[in-house]
């Protein structure tokens, strides 16, 4: 049952407004008033405004061009050549199609595969130009400058994996293997007999893990029901939660911490939502979330916090994101 509100006062149903028409006067009920409304205008841009789930391109990106690189990791294929297709693919689909998806999720509102997305891009583009210019002898890498390398991004992967406990096992399943694949291609780079295979066999894993979670969203979205389980859970906010109980038994620090933590929730409105002053008890994003659905000619046109209201009363959504 759909739980959204029935349109404002006044409000023509869209399935009575005719798509023929080139201008007419719809009643705006959050203003009080009457605004002319330009119907192809509107259904246009309304159209242009959508974006589609950008997550399993930028995860089957990724794990494709990592598969690629461990294949030569666990001797599987010859090293020597494979490190081409690598550079190859780790530039256009591991780098700038998984970029792509990152921009895209920014469309969406959705942070956490924004950053994800565009990070893992960039570390590929990065990976394929260093590659290119070490084959073609234009300087020597240094193991060392590897070495800090990796282990930076394995610490950035790990930071990600935190933010996993509010998605899915799944998702969780991921950074956790990543973050790992990180420091045993760390320790490869100091002895790699035999962390450099071991370390191979990883990524392998974790390319497999990056393409159940693609495969999953795209499955489910196409059947409307789940085909392929992701795990959805929600334990950070426990664990948060349980943090914080044992900060505040902490005396000065940890009771300062908790007290800077309360403050912070409330200044962000985590705690409580604003009310719009218009309607007294309706969160301050109703207007908003119902914009497109009064004055849009399709009515399964959303942008912004609509898109992220339609899909959670839904109840589906992105493996990647809260919607």
């Amino acid at each position: 049952m759909d739980s959204r509100p029935e349109n404002g006062p006044g409000s023509k149903p869209i399935d009575q407004v005719s798509r023929d028409s080139r201008t007419m006067a719809l009643p705006m009920p959050y203003y009080g008033s009457t605004m002319p409304f330009d119907a192809d205008t509107e259904y246009k841009v309304v159209q242009r405004e959508q974006v589609a789930n950008p997550a399993p391109l930028g995860l089957f990106a990724f794990g494709l061009t990592t598969a690629l690189l461990q294949g030569a990791n666990t001797a599987i294929t010859d090293p020597e050549t494979t490190e081409f297709w690598v550079f190859a693919y780790a530039f256009a689909y591991g780098g700038l199609a998984q970029l792509l998806a990152g921009m895209w999720e920014y469309k969406r509102q959705n942070t956490f595969g924004a950053t994800a997305f565009s990070s893992f891009g960039a570390f590929w583009i990065g990976f394929a130009i260093h590659g290119t210019l070490v084959a073609n002898g234009l300087y020597v890498a240094s193991a060392g400058a590897a070495q800090i390398t990796l282990s930076l991004w394995g610490i950035f992967t790990f930071i990600l994996m935190v933010a996993t406990l509010e998605l899915n096992f799944a998702l969780f399943s991921l950074f956790i293997t990543l973050s790992t694949l990180f420091f045993l291609l760390v320790a490869g780079l100091t002895t790699p007999n035999p962390w450099t295979k071991i370390a191979g066999w990883w990524g392998l894993m974790v390319a497999a893990i990056a393409w159940y979670i693609a495969a999953a969203d795209v499955i489910n979205e196409q059947y409307k029901r789940t085909v392929l389980p992701v795990g959805r859970w929600s334990v950070g906010t426990p664990l948060a939660k349980g943090l914080k109980a044992a900060l505040s038994k902490i005396p000065l620090l940890g009771k300062a911490c908790v007290a800077g933590m309360d403050r912070e929730d409330a200044l962000s409105g985590y705690t409580k939502k604003a009310e719009d002053p218009e309607r007294p008890g309706t969160p301050h994003d109703y207007r908003a979330t119902r914009l497109h659905n009064n004055h849009s000619l399709y009515q399964g046109a959303w942008d912004g916090e609509a898109v992220r209201y339609e899909q959670e009363a839904r109840g589906l959504g992105s493996a990647v994101g809260p919607y």
